[in-house]
């Protein structure tokens, strides 16, 4: 397998990936085994800090796109959430939500807890070469210009696109780019 898409707990598919057979598989809320042996796991917003969590088990090249980094208080990530959903939205055409209540609850948990960890002694732990971080430059929700200037610290190399925290097709481009490399 090549690549992994991590996604949200609540968030289950997005339109433009899925699993499309051998080479590229999604899964949502944490890893699993196919990850570990990949070529390239891709972590989106909260999939990116799944990754980082995991990322002494990945073999491959790791691909963050919109992680929301570093550390804040919960309160400070809520007021940062309300503020994304009032300018960017939730409900894209290109995002698909569960309807199961109690996966929502268990994502929400996961949500705090993974938000809740400093992840700045493992990004300065790992080797630079293998971290990339695609940025939508109009996110100053969750990839602020806080978390470029925490990035940048780590030495961790940030493309950015137009485009906020949501998918665009400026990620896609970027990502489709590093993919095939």
């Amino acid at each position: 397998m090549r690549n992994v898409l991590l996604l949200p707990k609540w968030m289950t598919a997005l339109k433009w990936y899925s699993d499309t057979g051998d080479d590229f598989h999604t899964c949502s809320g944490k890893l699993d085994s196919r990850a570990f042996s990949a070529d390239h796991v891709v972590g989106l917003s909260l999939g990116a800090l799944i990754a980082l969590r995991d990322i002494q088990n990945i073999k491959g090249k790791i691909i963050l796109i919109n992680p929301p980094v570093p550390k804040r208080s919960i309160a400070r990530w809520f007021v940062q959430w309300v503020k994304f959903v009032t300018n960017e939205g939730l409900f894209l055409e290109i995002n698909k939500f569960t309807i199961n209540p109690m996966r929502y609850i268990f994502g929400l948990v996961d949500c705090i807890t993974l938000l809740t960890i400093d992840f700045s002694n493992i990004l300065d732990s790992v080797s630079k070469d293998k971290v990339i971080v695609i940025r939508g430059k109009q996110d100053t929700f969750f990839c602020d210009a806080s978390a470029v200037s925490f990035l940048r610290q780590k030495n961790i190399e940030i493309i950015e696109t137009e485009g906020g925290h949501n998918w665009s097709k400026g990620i896609e481009e970027i990502l489709d780019n590093l993919l095939r490399k």
